[in-house]
């Protein structure tokens, strides 16, 4: 299956508008997890000076890198999905022919697809129970952890999807 995206050179495969849209969205994907590692490293940092040099660590830091490591995740496994640089394993995929080959991604990304749509209703049904629940210290809500693994659910499904209906270069 071609790639959305290069993974090397961030150049996408898609022409036109499909192309610029999937670069954006890169982009801001990128940006995002940028912004949420440098508050994850602030955060551990902070902690870890205060825990050693004044013997008074703080209590909330734990639940707000809870929350941005379940979206650094969920970005970089988006970004991935994008870049077709999730882990699989090609070793089939070399020995069957280009037509055998076409159907069966095709069968197995709609297959992919639709279990991690599945997952993500499921999840979405999760959030709609508990995501008003909030954390102790910072009354975070628990939906902002579980908007993640959603997140991660439904845009890994439309990346899957989205390769399924990608023309082949011929």
């Amino acid at each position: 299956m071609m790639p959305l995206l290069d993974a090397e050179t961030g150049a996408s495969a898609a022409s036109g508008w499909r192309a610029k849209s999937v670069l954006v969205l890169t982009r801001l994907l990128e940006a995002a997890a940028m912004v949420l590692m440098s508050a994850l490293a602030a955060l551990v940092l902070a902690n870890a000076v205060g825990r050693y040099a004044f013997s008074s660590p703080l209590p909330w830091s734990e639940e707000l890198i809870r929350n941005i490591l379940v979206w650094i995740v969920a970005t970089g496994m988006v970004l991935a999905g994008l870049r077709q640089s999730l882990i699989c394993c090609d070793i089939l995929i070399g020995r069957i022919s280009p037509g055998v080959r076409r159907v069966l991604s095709i069968v197995c990304g709609l297959a992919g697809s639709a279990v991690l749509f599945y997952c993500a209703y499921l999840t979405w049904q999760y959030l709609a129970l508990f995501g008003r629940d909030v954390s102790p210290i910072l009354r975070i809500p628990k939906g902002v952890m579980i908007g993640g693994v959603f997140f991660a659910l439904a845009g890994l499904a439309v990346t899957v999807l989205a390769s399924v209906f990608k023309r082949e270069p011929r």
